[in-house]
């Protein structure tokens, strides 16, 4: 077997776990970190995004747990690859600076890899100019600390290299790695989940809202249920303004929660809820004073929607805000058709003493 540069591996390995190792000839090795790495992944996010269980202790376990194996996959892999090694070739390897763990350092750090093979004026330049790009031009840091950590490949006064386009082709895995969690992000946002706060009182007292983002509360959305099933009654959606709340400069998203289902017949008697002709019970969610009236509707469409018993459209949901005193919903402006339905809120992440599942 020929010789392998260990700080080469670690860096393949930073790039996706497994691959140092494949790299290193160890290849089931290799190809179980890869395995167990996307099934860990997977059932981390599933934790995390689970209703009935705890967002804080599932996440911590899982940052802590994915710092553990990140650096005992890079420990592995920088043994493989030395573990065949000739003395011979060990002894010339460090003989200088290793022009792979230059990279590798950069990327781990900016800076530190021109600091290491002694080009420290340019480690200044690169950590003044990764800070200008992250407050000017976020969006290109990872392709700037890519491009630096090759500089530090090809400034290291020694490289042992079979080819030149080797450095060139682990910077662009690099690069994908690195954009790799902004691609999942979207994806997950797009799809599964994503995290809102709620700018108004409308939901009080389940959920508190502030025009100040950081005084309300902040909620995971998820999209991924309703993608096989309807919603139900009771749920908490978000969803895009009707046409009718468009037509009256509502842009933002909504959050209420569905109180009709399509085909049913829904109307307003003695200040409660009925759904065809039964009263519909609320105890879990309204405070005992809460009345449900349309004299709410003091804007919008004349008369309001639920002025009178109206039946409820198919593919059509009927939806009220928990804080029926002031809440511009259903009542008023009618109802939220199915494809306006963002996702359903499930859990609170913010404020930390109130975390947990939403009902």
């Amino acid at each position: 077997m020929s010789n392998k540069e260990p700080w080469l591996a670690v860096n393949l390995s930073q790039i996706f776990p497994g691959i140092g190792q494949i790299y290193s000839g160890k290849k089931i090795k290799g190809y179980l970190w890869i395995f167990f790495t996307i099934v860990f992944n997977i059932i981390g996010l599933w934790l995390i995004f689970n209703q009935n269980t705890d967002l804080i202790i599932s996440a911590l376990s899982f940052f802590i747990i994915t710092l553990f194996l990140w650096v005992w996959n890079l420990v592995d892999a920088y043994k493989s690859a030395k573990s065949n090694n000739t003395p011979e070739f060990e002894t010339l390897r460090k003989q200088s600076k290793d022009p792979w763990l230059a990279m590798f350092l950069s990327k781990l750090f900016i800076g530190i890899g021109h600091f290491y093979i002694g080009k420290w004026l340019f480690g200044i330049f690169a950590i003044i100019l990764i800070i200008l790009f992250s407050s000017i031009f976020n969006f290109l840091t990872p392709i700037v600390t890519v491009f630096i950590a090759y500089l530090a490949y090809v400034f290291s006064p020694v490289r042992r290299e079979r080819t030149k386009k080797l450095a060139f082709i682990v910077s662009i895995m690099s690069l994908i790695s690195a954009l790799f969690p902004v691609g999942l992000a979207l994806f997950l946002r797009a799809y599964i989940a994503e995290a809102r706060w709620i700018p108004s009182g409308a939901m009080e007292p389940t959920l508190h809202g502030s025009p100040n983002q950081w005084e309300a509360d902040k909620i995971i959305v998820g999209k991924f249920s309703y993608r096989f099933q309807n919603p139900k009654r009771g749920d908490i959606v978000v969803f895009l303004p009707t046409d009718t709340l468009r037509a009256e400069q509502f842009n933002d998203a909504f959050i209420k929660r569905i109180v009709g289902l399509p085909g049913e017949t829904v109307e307003l008697k003695d200040g409660k809820v009925y759904i065809n002709k039964r009263p519909l019970r609320e105890d879990k969610y309204l405070s005992f004073d809460q009345r449900t009236v349309v004299d709410v509707c003091t804007s919008g469409q004349q008369p309001p929607y639920l002025a009178k018993p109206v039946t409820i459209p198919p593919e059509s949901y009927l939806v009220l805000g928990d804080n029926r005193n002031n809440s511009y919903d259903s009542r008023c402006w009618g109802v939220v058709p199915r494809n306006l339905i963002i996702g359903k809120a499930y859990k609170r992440f913010y404020p930390f003493d109130r975390i947990g599942p939403i009902e």
